[in-house]
């Protein structure tokens, strides 16, 4: 599996960049031939966080694991158990993807977790209205959501504006 460490506002020691090497490496049994990982660490302004970010890519597979914290090994460990729990998840699912996984190899648990597919517990139904970007905006903030989806009125097509945790705006727009 090729693994590529990216390094943003932050020097990893050669210590940190083998340990990350060896971990990743190990989820190459659980892989097809072909997939690749991209580590990006970070840290964020003065307050002595440390992000990391794990993305696995494979054959009809991608998973991606983000944490922060104080502790980049700390953060290397939960990083990798969330993406192991993720692979679990879709190996009963996906069998192109992801190759058994036998619960006597699993790196971060004693026995293989009991994972419970989700299902829809609520719909709800709506309007879409025609607003443009800085309208939506504000009906986002009046209704205080994360999210608003609403009808583009310069291209007519369905839009998802939603609140980023940094305070600002992203946007997702149809074709």
């Amino acid at each position: 599996m090729k693994i590529e460490i990216v390094q943003r506002n932050y020097v990893a020691k050669e210590k940190l960049t083998e340990l990350i090497d060896k971990k990743v490496a190990k989820f190459e049994k659980y892989l097809e031939e072909g997939a690749s990982a991209k580590v990006v660490l970070s840290k964020s302004g003065s307050q002595e966080r440390y992000k990391m970010e794990v993305t696995i890519k494979g054959k009809n597979l991608f998973v991606r694991s983000e944490v922060e914290s104080d502790n980049m090994y700390a953060n290397l460990d939960t990083c990798l158990s969330k993406i192991e729990r993720q692979i679990v998840r879709i190996s009963g699912k996906a069998k192109d993807s992801v190759k058994n996984v036998d619960p006597q190899e699993l790196l971060f648990f004693d026995e293989m977790p009991q994972i419970e597919p989700a299902k829809v517990v609520k719909v709800k139904e709506f309007d879409l209205d025609l607003l443009n970007e800085e309208q939506a905006i504000n009906q986002m903030e009046l209704i205080g959501n994360d999210f608003y989806i609403y009808k583009d009125i310069v291209s007519g097509t369905v839009s998802v504006l939603y609140r980023r945790e940094d305070g600002n705006y992203g946007l997702i727009k149809t074709k």
